[in-house]
């Protein structure tokens, strides 16, 4: 009986001097400190982030001399319209789907269609040239149809462009 309670104290002492080590380890380590937190982005910053996209976005397409001129001109008129569009949008309806998507195809997804295609070898090019054209028309059709439906206010349309949107470029 005796021994159990030896025992008893021993693990009790090694299980407290263990604990009391911890305690000093983590007094001489501190901790890092958490980093501050991010400031939200505003409407403005958001805006700003975007146009620099699409600039970065034109100045690529203009330097390509193997981008043909009326693919230039339409990757810019899709830009003008996202221009248009975006502000408006982000004021007035801060919160629709339709926004968002508007946002993501000027941030990123215009960029990257374009970036892959511009990325290709001029055979690649050729192989994947109507592909393209495909889906810089299709990009065109959208933001005119999105400028249209922001123009004349038609709110109700607003959440059957944002699935489309969603469906075609997520």
């Amino acid at each position: 009986m005796t021994g159990a309670i030896a025992a008893v104290i021993v693990l009790g002492a090694a299980l407290g001097v263990g604990l009391l080590m911890m305690k000093k380890k983590n007094q001489e380590t501190p901790a890092q400190p958490a980093p501050p937190p991010r400031p939200a982005q505003t409407p403005g910053d958001e805006f700003k982030e975007i146009m620099d996209s699409l600039l970065m976005l034109n100045l690529m397409v203009r330097k390509d001399p193997g981008l043909a001129p009326d693919l230039t001109e339409e990757i810019e008129a899709i830009i003008d319209d996202l221009k248009s569009v975006i502000p408006p949008m982000m004021e007035q309806y801060p919160g629709e789907a339709l926004t968002y998507e508007l946002k993501k195809i000027g941030l990123t997804h215009l960029k990257k269609i374009v970036k892959e295609f511009l990325d290709l070898s001029p055979d690649s090019r050729r192989a994947q040239d109507s592909i393209f054209k495909n889906s810089i028309q299709s990009l065109h059709e959208v933001t005119k149809r999105s400028r249209q439906i922001i123009e004349n206010n038609e709110t109700a349309e607003f959440k059957t462009m944002a699935h489309f949107l969603a469906g075609k470029f997520s």
